[in-house]
């Protein structure tokens, strides 16, 4: 897998430059944990992926075709929500959110250096809802230490404000467990903002997405169908062949 999602964009591709590449820090850190893609929460399985070297294309090909022409799209006004799902897990939807999330880091940022501008450092978030989830309840359920509770409100708080601005964010895996007001509430906030917005969205579900009004509320099945594209995944689950 490339070292740099820049790869595919230079000549030759990224295997002639050093650790020192100030493309490469800028984009990934010194260390190949922080830069923008750091900032982005990529899980780290995830940071290197893109469109031409997910591991699902050959098996999922007629819908990256599709996706490429969404990619080209990057960098427009015209650049829609998707809700990538499929009946079981494990057949590539956060692999192709991963890829689309460093889709739109580099060609952003491959914009911006044209144009001769400093590209923000927060381009776009990867927010996992079941992981974010399970901080909600670390510090809502009942009788929780004080201190305990901050360590998990914290990082709550800064990753729905990161989802929330992100000019462009995925939020995985929307509706794998029952939701609290509380914490629908929230949730319904990132998404009626981006929305509200015009900031482009790719959500992963394993779920229809009709089925997001049973499993959140009307309301914000309504936000989440707004302006988005539905691609359903087929096939048997991809895990461990990365």
């Amino acid at each position: 897998m490339t070292k740099c999602i820049l790869d595919e964009k230079r000549n030759g591709g990224c295997s002639a430059c050093n650790a020192h590449c100030q493309h490469y820090i800028a984009l990934h850190g010194l260390s190949g944990t922080g830069g923008r893609i750091g900032s982005a929460g990529l899980p780290k399985d995830y940071r290197n992926i893109t469109l031409a070297n997910s591991p699902v294309k050959a098996s999922q090909s007629a819908i990256y075709e599709s996706l490429g022409r969404y990619a080209d799209t990057f960098g427009s006004d015209d650049v829609k929500s998707v809700y990538l799902w499929s009946d079981s897990p494990g057949t590539g939807k956060t692999s192709t959110a991963a890829g689309l999330i460093n889709a739109y880091i580099a060609r952003t940022y491959y914009e911006a250096l044209l144009k001769d501008v400093q590209p923000p450092q927060l381009l776009a978030y990867f927010l996992d809802v079941n992981a974010w989830q399970e901080l909600y309840t670390g510090f809502t359920r009942p009788n929780i230490p004080k201190d305990i509770a901050e360590k998990s409100s914290e990082p709550y708080y800064r990753q729905m404000e990161r989802a929330k601005m992100a000019p462009f964010a995925v939020l995985d895996d929307l509706g794998v467990r029952d939701a609290t007001d509380g914490f629908r509430g929230d949730l319904h906030t990132i998404i009626n903002y981006r929305v509200s917005n015009g900031l482009p969205t790719i959500y992963t579900s394993n779920l229809p997405i009709e089925e997001m009004a049973t499993v959140f509320d009307a309301r914000l099945y309504d936000r989440i169908r707004d302006q988005c594209g539905v691609i359903h995944f087929k096939g048997v689950s991809h895990r461990g062949r990365r």
